[in-house]
């Protein structure tokens, strides 16, 4: 039997409501979820460091927009190694409906590891990031 309701919802009725983005903070030293919590800026490189560190579809507790795809086995140059970074950068943290842009970014190489420099711009201010890319060869 299917529930029957005397009330009438239409879609005009519901406005969306941006979440709140308060969240749990990572204690990354002992590798612990913290009590504490954390909001806005603080709460948005969490979510950066979260997105750049996991590999999307890999787990399931994460929804498919989740995460990161990179696949740095093919060496095709550095033009298209940057070329490719940025593109998964773009791609992996602006499906965070906070995150407005992610730009200006800045190449180091040492070896076989590159240092990859970028600005994210939110709706609770920008901020810059680094991240570590190792055996691009």
């Amino acid at each position: 039997m299917i529930p029957q309701s005397d009330i009438e919802m239409s879609d005009e009725e519901l406005e969306p409501v941006a979440l709140p983005s308060r969240t749990y903070k990572l204690d990354l030293v002992n590798k612990r979820i913290s009590s504490q919590t954390i909001d806005g800026l603080e709460a948005i490189k969490q979510v950066v460091f979260k997105i750049l560190s996991t590999t999307r579809f890999e787990h399931l507790i994460y929804s498919n927009d989740f995460g990161s795809e990179v696949d740095l086995s093919a060496n095709r140059g550095r033009s298209v190694f940057e070329s490719e970074i940025e593109r998964w950068v773009k791609e992996a943290l602006t499906q965070d409906d906070r995150i407005i842009a992610v730009t200006s970014f800045k190449f180091a190489y040492e070896l076989d590891n590159a240092l990859i420099q970028f600005t994210v711009e939110t709706e609770y201010g920008r901020y810059q990031e680094t991240k570590e890319v190792g055996n691009i060869v």
